[in-house]
């Protein structure tokens, strides 16, 4: 069902879209229903957005307690009381990932989105060092697989922020060793 664009993860997505864009409010989508969007399919069990701290405070007076139930142990996520499903509310500006090792890549601006298989979310490059800065395995494994299925080179390090052109360069080296080719491994 997820692969299909069905289920509870992604019926959260279409009716906090619609919800978002009825009240007039800017988000994008980041995590893992950004990765399909970007040709990597990868199961997730929640939804991931930025929103400006406005944007979050007017979320909360308008839908806190009727559609979405506030999670009491986080502040910033929520639990969608029809389908279950987590969302989880990033701030745009705020510094993302492992703050100790990342001083200059912060969520993005919600109005700086593009539409990517009928997703709301950021350019690649910006997913790319988002992922980059949380400096763990799984989300270097996603920019591994993120440069396999869109054919990136070793140039687009240039597009991204100075902090996480190496560990790209260290991602691209693995997405190319014909060493974890997966044809090579069947």
């Amino acid at each position: 069902m997820f692969f299909e664009k069905t289920g509870p993860v992604w019926e959260t997505l279409r009716n906090l879209d619609q919800r978002m864009q009825d009240a007039g409010l800017e988000y994008v989508v980041i995590g893992g229903l950004a990765l399909n969007a970007y040709r990597y399919p990868r199961q997730t069990i929640d939804v991931d957005v930025v929103v400006t701290a406005q944007a979050l405070s007017r979320f909360m007076d308008e839908f806190s307690g009727t559609v979405y139930r506030r999670d009491s142990r986080l502040p910033r996520r929520f639990v969608d009381e029809q389908t279950g499903v987590i969302i989880d509310f990033l701030i745009a500006g705020e510094i993302a990932g492992l703050a100790a090792k990342n001083s200059s890549v912060r969520f993005p601006d919600p109005n700086a989105h593009v539409v990517q298989e009928d997703v709301r979310t950021i350019p690649l490059a910006r997913l790319i060092e988002l992922k980059l800065v949380t400096w763990r395995f799984k989300d270097w494994g996603d920019v591994v697989e993120l440069i396999r299925r869109n054919n990136l080179d070793e140039s687009f390090a240039n597009q991204l922020d100075p902090i996480v052109r190496t560990p790209y360069r260290e991602c691209f080296d693995q997405a190319t060793d014909p060493q974890y080719d997966e044809g090579a491994r069947s």
